[in-house]
């Protein structure tokens, strides 16, 4: 699915678009802007967006019309005016930043502005930041910079008071899922739930693999059932040994299973607080299977073993421990 190429296609930051079209309007679109908010928010996308409508050819009521040569050569990829520059492994280099200003020197090749685009500026390193604050002091006068960070503070303070700050917010999961639905094709319980689940993030959701999280979510189920109930050691051992090795991997299955052991706890006494409201029936059974004391005291076993996977720790013996653990508080 292609990305959004216009302002009444972007999905989310109504207030951002605002400002925006308000500034183009009056003429005033400042030289230097930064697009800062969490990940996965359209921050480059309306960084791409603003490009195509200062080249269009044929813009019309201040959007760019898509067709025309500007237009598709910015979705290529390919104008010459429109420079996206991206971390080189850890950082942006200084060798791109002196390209950026050796770009800037000179007037646009064929469109009406250059535009700049820094997607995560905040990774660049003290000399390339030095080395963009002199074109921010001396601004060409047809080029347009757009900084792209998670991470605003991380940038030097010459370079954001010399820049226009935009911040981006978390999207609306209702926005979110009537995206998913309209233009990712997707059923709208499926839509809901990756919208759930994003946590106001419209690339996190596009990406959300339904089918893998479901066979995830089934094994933190199997896993919070032996919790609280009376499973076998051998059935946790297992499981455990089953799991993914990868940190990040092992961890969102912990946030599963702490977010099932939190409906677990809420199911009966505030069920509007469910995580997981596709699956309340298996919520309500697991707080059937164990007192709140329990659950509770499970919920707070999960969080310290969180924590403790920024050690070098064994985690199917952690598992296996704490259900020996919790198996002791239920006999």
């Amino acid at each position: 699915m292609s990305a959004p190429r216009s302002f009444s296609e972007f999905v989310g930051n109504a207030r951002a678009v605002r400002i925006l079209r308000a500034s183009i309007e009056r003429g005033r679109l400042p030289h230097a802007l930064i697009f800062a908010g969490p990940e996965g928010v359209g921050k480059k996308t309306l960084a791409l967006i603003l490009a195509r409508l200062l080249n269009c050819l044929s813009p019309a009521n201040g959007e760019p019309c898509g067709r025309c040569r500007s237009c598709r050569k910015i979705d290529a990829g390919v104008h010459p005016d429109v420079i996206v520059v991206q971390p080189d492994g850890a950082f942006i280099k200084i060798e791109q930043v002196r390209a950026i200003r050796a770009e800037a020197a000179y007037q646009p090749f064929e469109g009406r502005f250059r535009v700049v685009v820094l997607d995560g500026a905040d990774r660049m390193r003290p000399e390339g930041a030095n080395c963009l604050l002199k074109t921010l002091e001396e601004p060409p006068s047809r080029t347009v910079l757009i900084l792209v960070t998670a991470q605003p503070y991380l940038l030097l303070p010459t370079i954001s008071s010399r820049s226009q700050l935009l911040q981006f917010g978390p999207i609306p999961e209702d926005r979110i899922a009537e995206h998913l639905v309209r233009a990712a094709g997707l059923r709208p319980e499926e839509a809901r739930l990756a919208a759930a689940l994003a946590d106001g993030s419209l690339g996190a959701a596009l990406a959300f693999d339904i089918g893998a999280y479901r066979e995830a979510r089934a094994q933190a189920l199997r896993f919070v059932s032996l919790l609280l109930g009376r499973g076998s050691f051998a059935e946790v051992s297992r499981l455990a040994a089953g799991l993914p090795k990868e940190r990040e991997q092992f961890l969102s299955w912990l946030s599963l299973v702490e977010s099932l052991l939190q409906d677990a706890y809420y199911a009966k006494v505030a069920p509007w607080r469910l995580s997981q409201p596709d699956a309340i029936e298996e919520a309500r059974a697991l707080a059937g299977r164990a007192p709140h004391s329990a659950v509770a005291s499970a919920v707070r076993a999960i969080q310290s073993l969180r924590r403790s996977t920024f050690y070098n720790v064994n985690r199917q013996i952690a598992l296996e421990s704490l259900f020996l653990a919790r198996r002791g508080e239920l006999s």
